[in-house]
């Protein structure tokens, strides 16, 4: 099960790294993924945002960057890994939805 969210979360990943015009969040099924790969290898502890269960969460998000190496050049690995550790740091984070918010 693992190897499955693991594939999803370098999929969707890799796909927003390699947008021609990427969003400076990724969305919210992107960071699903992400989050749900680490929640199955146990990186959240207790579940709380503890500095300690963020530091394991940003070390899992490694093994999504070691997976895109074939995929990503230097410069988007890089990027990629930036955007792992926001994540890692703080579960919501992805670009807001369309049509959210109070409308006339």
């Amino acid at each position: 099960m693992q190897d499955v969210l693991l594939n999803k979360a370098v999929n969707h990943m890799v796909d927003y790294i390699r947008e021609r015009y990427p969003a400076a969040y990724p969305s919210k099924v992107q960071t699903g993924a992400v989050n749900a790969y680490l929640h199955s290898v146990h990186a959240d502890g207790d579940g709380t945002m503890s500095e300690t269960n963020c530091e394991h969460r940003r070390i899992a998000s490694q093994a999504i960057s070691i997976n895109a190496i074939r995929l990503l050049n230097r410069n988007e690995l890089d990027r990629l890994q930036l955007v792992l550790d926001h994540i890692a740091y703080d579960k919501e984070y992805y670009m807001p939805e369309r049509n959210c918010g109070i409308h006339r």
